[in-house]
């Protein structure tokens, strides 16, 4: 095909893919909409893309129901992501989970994303919601790259800061499969970022980054500003989805800085009150963190923790059985193996 035709079929293909339905608009509410189709129901939109397969409404429903199926079809799953980085590379779908391929699943279709997100990249390098969307793709298989996007996005919208907090995740993330503890390079860089974050975002949303820079502060050794943030955490908490997050995080960091203080009846109450949030919906998914209550368990503090790991029963109900089953282990003078470990 010469040159000529291949410009024309490309300049033809723009309209045609602009004016079909969905494009350009949140296709969120569609994928979410996808979870919960039927094996039939998904067939019937799979039928329906053969006669219009630039339905973007349609493949963001079945991102949906694949993403719930991956390990049972990945292929399928593959597909429709292909699909999106091919034609679609800024849509707010391959942001997310849903628009991802794992390896393990599918090492050819995650190969085939792949090339395919380098070459969007090479096309249109300036875009920046298609290099976010192309280093959430990496962020899980190839974090330096992941990592080289993000920085470049915020090259491209410096004051935007979803860049830095993406960083900073990043860099945290890395942080912790260090062998045998932190990472303290990666921890203080995860710090940095988050410390950037929060001063480029509005006064208003800034409590969202509290738990994370808490944390990270704590980890790099650096107590005092630890403190602060713990503190900060704990004062002026309105209520919304992050309160149960600070009264969690902010008696924890507190608790694991009393213990570097030597003081472990205090750090037993500060794992007390983070026992008494209300919960939240991280922390009703993914559950409570373990490390401060691991210290104190070493330390003979038994009676502390079980009550700790009862409090969280009220909050935890995906981990009722993980939560009876320490409980068990505790009280029958053994030590579980806990999961839950995020700093």
């Amino acid at each position: 095909m010469s040159l000529k035709k291949r410009l024309l079929i490309g300049v033809l293909a723009v309209p045609l893919l602009l004016a079909t339905p969905g494009f350009g608009e949140d296709l969120m509410e569609e994928m979410r909409k996808g979870r919960d189709l039927t094996q039939a129901q998904a067939a019937e939109l799979e039928r329906q893309l053969t006669t219009n397969p630039n339905d973007q409404r349609l493949r963001a429903q079945l991102l949906g129901y694949y993403f719930r199926r991956h390990r049972d079809q990945p292929v399928r799953q593959s597909e429709h992501v292909l699909w999106f980085i091919r034609n679609a590379p800024d849509a707010d779908v391959l942001r997310w989970p849903q628009g991802q391929i794992i390896p393990m699943n599918n090492p050819e279709g995650y190969a085939e994303a792949k090339e395919a997100w380098l070459h969007q990249l090479e096309l249109d390098p300036r875009n920046v919601t298609l290099v976010r969307n192309a280093a959430a793709f990496f962020t899980l298989t190839d974090s330096d790259r992941s990592a080289d996007l993000l920085e470049r996005a915020e090259g491209l919208s410096p004051s935007d800061p979803e860049w830095a907090r993406e960083l900073g995740h990043l860099h945290w993330r890395e942080a912790r499969r260090y062998p045998g503890g932190w990472d303290p390079g990666l921890a203080a860089q995860a710090l940095a970022d988050f410390e950037r974050a929060y001063e480029l975002t509005a006064e208003s949303d800034r409590g969202a980054l509290m738990p994370e820079l808490g944390m990270a502060a704590f980890v790099t050794g650096d107590l005092e500003k630890a403190r602060a943030y713990a503190e900060a955490m704990l004062e002026s908490n309105p209520d919304g989805w992050n309160h149960g997050n600070r009264i969690h995080f902010g008696n924890l960091v507190l608790g694991r800085i009393a213990l570097a203080d030597g003081d472990a009846e205090k750090a037993g109450q500060y794992l007390l009150a983070a026992g008494r949030t209300p919960g939240s919906p991280q922390l009703n998914s993914f559950g409570p963190d373990m490390a401060l209550a691991k210290d104190l368990l070493e330390r003979g503090q038994t009676q502390t923790v079980v009550r700790y790991l009862r409090a969280c029963l009220e909050f935890w109900e995906m981990g009722q059985d993980r939560l009876e089953n320490w409980i068990a282990l505790i009280e029958a003078g053994r030590t579980p193996d806990f999961r839950n470990l995020r700093f």
